[in-house]
């Protein structure tokens, strides 16, 4: 899928460290305190394409939850790197994909959904390991998943799933019933406040990029052209209440290290832009914490053990 349109007069910014930047700093190894990887150099007789680390992670109340994917776990830690709470997945042949968290009504985490690559299924795990529930498991046919990637849940309980190889985002209820399918362009997805929906989807005909956001169950909410400069491979952090978002992608010249951002209005002009530089293999590389400040995956997993994989605050600006 590509998004092309003109931006139009955005404002070029910066996203950098925060003057008071405050990182989570980890080192590479099996420590209960050190986060997994496999590369030419800790594993050189496995042959892979790229190298593996961790693939997601979330920011709540200033605490992190890492997805260690190589570990086959998800670690809980304080911000002095403290592991509050160890919540095991599977083996390292799990390799956890992505995490969202499942938090109380005062903003409490009680759980952690972690999708698993082996068996294709989305657990729900308490924060002492226990197995609440399960979503979706191989195949191709409806409510089952290929090639899962992204895993959100929202306030009323739904799950939502997407699938790179499927190319669907896949709708579940609190329950793990099914609720529907909808056509996914490996574009990212986020839920605004109310728990809504978002994507985005291409216009061929209209050469225009739209942000989409519809109720779990499929009711339209919004469509905001988003006025972004010509690029491909667009991916979808976050939406606002009333429709805000914010966009990575490629340039037209192609990717050279870094990905552009761009964070759109309620009419879908950039109302700031920047440059960001993530290990290149993570699914969730960004998040945000309930008190909206952003944080930012930063690593070499090529260079591990040598190095740290470390989250940092960050500003747009």
């Amino acid at each position: 899928m590509k998004l092309s349109t003109v931006c139009l007069a955005a404002v070029a910014f910066a996203l950098v460290p925060a003057l008071d930047v405050s990182a989570l700093t980890l080192t590479y190894g099996s420590e209960k305190t050190q986060v997994g990887v496999i590369n030419q150099t800790t594993h050189p007789n496995q042959e892979e394409p790229h190298p593996w680390g961790p693939r997601s992670f979330r920011v709540s109340n200033g605490e992190f939850w890492v997805a260690d994917s190589v570990g086959g776990r998800v670690m809980h830690l304080a911000d002095d790197g403290k592991l509050l709470h160890e919540i095991v997945v599977g083996t390292a042949s799990a390799l956890i994909e992505d995490i969202a968290l499942k938090t109380g009504a005062a903003g409490t985490v009680e759980g952690v959904f972690a999708i698993r690559s082996d068996t294709q299924e989305v657990l729900l795990l308490g924060l002492d390991g226990k197995l609440l529930a399960t979503f979706g498991s191989q195949g191709d046919e409806p409510g089952k998943l290929l090639q899962a990637a992204f895993v959100e849940v929202g306030p009323t309980g739904h799950v939502f799933v997407a699938d790179i190889g499927r190319e669907a985002i896949v709708v579940f209820d609190a329950a793990g019933k099914l609720v529907r399918e909808l056509h996914w362009e490996w574009s990212g997805m986020a839920l605004d406040p109310a728990g809504n929906l978002a994507r985005l989807k291409w216009d061929e005909d209209a050469k225009l990029g739209h942000l989409i956001l519809e109720t779990p169950e499929g009711n339209a909410v919004k469509d905001i052209p988003l006025q972004l400069p010509e690029h491909t491979n667009p991916k979808l952090w976050w939406v606002g209440e009333k429709g805000e978002s914010l966009v990575t992608y490629v340039p037209a010249e192609g990717f050279q290290g870094e990905f552009p951002w761009a964070i759109c209005d309620v009419y879908g002009k950039p109302s700031s832009t920047g440059r960001v530089k993530p290990p290149l293999v993570m699914n969730r590389f960004l998040a945000m914490d309930r008190d909206a400040t952003w944080y930012l995956a930063a690593g070499n997993f090529d260079e591990a053990p040598k190095g740290e994989f470390k989250i940092e605050k960050m500003l747009f600006k």
